[in-house]
């Protein structure tokens, strides 16, 4: 069985999942997933890193749902002064970072990521045209590119931007979706 690494944000994200994977909490934001992401790969000798835990969806899809994304965006790159798209970055050997893909070629749905949490849809958010929006997923996945192993993106829908649902709110969807969260991960893996 191949080295499988979880990685969310915070513990309640990972309760209920399986014993066999290892697991990382990396603390709120991109920038705090993509430094845990890369320490715990390194750490575990994971071949599989999994994006876990929570986003708001844009509008198309309902709170509750456990959606696999096949591709993630950053929002808060902009070199677009340097003529690169937005969202996208400059690499260690000056390729052009922006849309990074998971594994799971056959979902239709993006991902969003931001460091700020989004309260509100905003004309930048909307302009990548993305399904959801997280705090993590991008992060998670520069780590996964960098030591060069698949990554997949899971995550449970617990609010609609712009709702105004509160803390408990999101806390009850992700709750109620877990079951379903790990039936999505494992199904993945079957498949990998």
């Amino acid at each position: 069985m191949k080295r499988v690494l979880l990685v969310a944000s915070d513990k309640s994200e990972l309760k209920g999942s399986d014993d066999s994977y290892f697991k990382c909490i990396s603390g709120v934001g991109p920038i705090m997933a993509a430094a845990a992401s890369s320490l715990a790969i390194k750490e575990t000798g994971a071949e599989i890193v999994i994006s876990v835990g929570s986003a708001g969806s844009t509008g198309r899809l309902k709170k509750g749902e456990v959606i696999s994304f096949s591709s993630v965006f950053s929002l808060d790159q902009d070199l677009s002064s340097f003529h690169l798209p937005l969202g996208a970055t400059l690499g260690r050997d000056r390729n052009t970072v922006g849309e990074l893909r998971s594994r799971d070629f056959s979902s239709p749905f993006s991902l969003l990521t931001s460091a700020s949490f989004a309260h509100t849809l905003t004309d930048r958010m909307a302009s990548f045209r993305c399904d959801a929006v997280d705090m993590e997923a991008y992060g998670v996945a520069i780590a996964a590119s960098l030591h060069s192993i698949p990554f997949y993106c899971v995550k449970i829908i617990s609010d609609i931007i712009g709702d105004n649902s509160g803390i408990g709110d999101v806390s009850y969807s992700v709750r109620e979706a877990r079951t379903r969260l790990w039936e999505k991960v494992n199904s993945l893996l079957k498949e990998a």
